[in-house]
């Protein structure tokens, strides 16, 4: 009876669009990714199957940078990210689970403040267009290069970068 409880709490499937890893309590991950609607067996108690999404996610990173004359200025970035399957469990070790917003905080942010800091906040926020693309396509740029350092594809395409006064007023006043 005992048994069979624990077989039938064993078995874990893999949802659609999604791979699992299996890791122990100490941390350690077994060597093997696992396939959508696949049937693993995880030992209760011992293991831990972790489901990562392998369809594109589309992630909004919105965070404030020092510039060039020590102002702060809103960097809005909207991307669509996905993992390269063979390199799960490095994306895992990496950045955890939520990979997308891991990478965006600790490789991301690095990329966009070196671009900042280069620039004045009137060339940010209120500089000619063709100059704010040009800035925006250097942080694409860099964040594509990270994300291939990575083994993360990253929709370059539908990346998008927007620079904002974070004291601006967004909200029209109501009287």
């Amino acid at each position: 009876m005992t048994f069979g409880v624990l077989a039938l709490f064993s078995m874990k499937r893999v949802t659609p669009g999604h791979v699992a890893l299996i890791e122990d309590w100490q941390g350690n991950l077994q060597p093997y990714i696992y396939d959508d609607s696949q049937m693993v067996l995880a030992i209760p108690f011992w293991h831990r199957c972790i489901h990562i999404r392998l369809i594109p996610v589309k992630k909004r990173f919105i965070k404030e940078f020092k510039t060039k004359d020590n102002r702060d200025v809103e960097v809005r970035l909207v991307c669509r990210m996905q993992p390269k399957v063979h390199w799960v469990p490095e994306i895992y070790y990496k950045f955890g689970k939520d990979y997308g917003r891991g990478f965006l905080e600790k490789e991301a942010s690095v990329d966009i403040s070196e671009v900042v800091k280069l620039h004045t906040f009137a060339e940010l926020v209120s500089g000619p267009e063709d100059a704010v693309e040009a800035i925006a396509d250097e942080i694409n740029l860099r964040i594509n290069d990270a994300c291939t350092f990575h083994k993360i594809k990253i929709a370059k395409d539908e990346t998008s970068i927007v620079f904002l006064d974070p004291e601006g007023d967004d909200v029209d006043d109501v009287e």
